[in-house]
């Protein structure tokens, strides 16, 4: 037998098997729409409009007052920054955590010394709080008070160094943000 005959056999054969391992060969088809609907993602926004209020929380203040332009923090004290902030949530089983964000805000000769936390009033209408979680009654816009404290650590008498003297805590730097979270 001649080589080209011998490959066009091989050829045939090997064509054979492809198509019979293959299985079976369907020549029909047919397809049809799915009449589903639609499905819409929803959202998750957090505005902070409006102003907020500084306040000396320190155990030990003469009065609540606290003006960022005139006041110096030292340590033993605490600052609190009181704000509503509106988160608007849309999701059937939406949820969130709120956090606060200090980078950039405190000098590194502070960082061990000033700590920076927030604090969700979860007592906000239509809102559950747990673990740091807000759960949503149902979909909608909810006002959610905030506080933002900064903590001057009192430390004992002469821990506190000098270069902790006359720094400033860039207050402009925090950033408040609502995560999604599945639990």
């Amino acid at each position: 037998m001649k080589k080209t005959t011998k490959a066009t056999i091989a050829a045939v054969a090997a064509g054979t098997l492809l198509i019979g391992g293959a299985g079976t060969l369907a020549l029909w088809q047919a397809e049809d729409n799915v009449d589903a609907g639609t499905v819409t993602t929803g959202h998750l926004e957090l505005t902070t409009d409006g102003e907020g209020v500084w306040t000396d929380a320190s155990p030990d203040a003469s009065t609540t007052t606290f003006d960022l332009v005139t006041d110096n923090i030292v340590p033993g004290d605490t600052v609190e920054f009181n704000q509503t902030v509106t988160i608007d949530a849309e999701g059937k089983n939406i949820q969130g955590a709120l956090t606060v964000g200090t980078v950039g805000a405190v000098p590194a000769d502070l960082e061990t010394y000033v700590t920076i936390a927030l604090d969700v009033d979860a007592s906000a209408e239509g809102i559950t709080e747990a673990g740091g979680v807000l759960t949503f009654a149902a979909p909608g816009v909810y006002e959610v008070p905030v506080s933002i404290t900064v903590t001057f650590d009192e430390g004992a008498v002469g821990t506190t160094p000098n270069t902790t003297m006359d720094e400033p805590i860039d207050l402009t730097q925090l950033t408040l943000t609502l995560d999604q979270i599945r639990s």
